[in-house]
């Protein structure tokens, strides 16, 4: 890990969250006060569960996953993370720690906005603030909608709903890359890495996806969709 040298500011950044769109030239400067960016390498730590949330993270470059760590071992990933992503959540503002963790699961940029300038700006800028909150609720409605799925689908059903969701609003395309595993998969959908590898299977000898080691491809988009409609 080491602070990157080439980020200048974040009134220079063309790849920051488009939620500071919204921000005038002085507010840029508020949010840049204090602000640093640091370079992860692939498997470090960018979030720790439990550690003080002092900063809003905007994930730049890279990708990473974010997840609960549970007892035994056991961890839940809530989603997967790429730019421009603003990263906090309601922990930072009630609790002063951060609910979960973030890993690079690539080489990753990621600006430290301080948090108390970031609330400064969201009292001032009353647009910011309607666009920061409908990204949160969008958010949590995301988070619901996946709670519904875990607790009411089969296997079958919870692996459609997560390829589907990873082609079309992770990769953009037919394909899930190298850099998800099949544990991450499993702790995605709440099933056993077996459980996980087998249902790939099955899915692959029916012809839905197509497997290159890591990578899965979809083959059958509308049988996909089926099977996530029945759960």
């Amino acid at each position: 890990m080491k602070t990157d040298k080439n980020c200048t500011g974040c009134d220079d950044c063309n790849s920051r969250s488009p939620l500071f769109a919204s921000l005038t030239g002085e507010e840029l400067q508020l949010m840049n006060k204090d602000r640093y960016s640091v370079r992860f390498h692939k498997g470090e730590m960018i979030i720790k569960q439990g550690t003080r949330a002092d900063y809003l993270l905007s994930m730049i470059e890279g990708f990473a996953k974010m997840y609960i760590e549970g007892d035994y071992n056991k961890n839940l990933v809530l989603d997967f993370i790429k730019p421009p992503r603003l990263l906090g959540g309601p922990g930072a503002h009630r609790e002063g720690k951060h609910r979960y963790s973030v890993v690079a699961l690539r080489e990753s940029l990621v600006c430290f906005l301080d948090l108390e300038n970031f609330r400064k700006v969201f009292a001032s800028n009353s647009t910011f603030s309607e666009q920061f909150l409908i990204h949160c609720s969008g958010n949590y409605l995301g988070a619901l909608d996946r709670m519904v799925a875990i607790s009411q689908k089969q296997m079958h059903g919870r692996m459609a709903d997560a390829l589907i969701y990873l082609s079309k609003n992770i990769y953009n395309k037919q394909s899930i890359g190298e850099e998800i595993s099949r544990m991450d998969i499993a702790e995605y959908t709440c099933m056993s890495k077996d459980s996980a590898i087998r249902v790939l299977k099955e899915f692959e000898r029916d012809q839905i996806v197509s497997l290159h080691g890591r990578q899965i491809e979809i083959l059958d988009s509308n049988k996909l969709n089926e099977i996530a409609d029945k759960g």
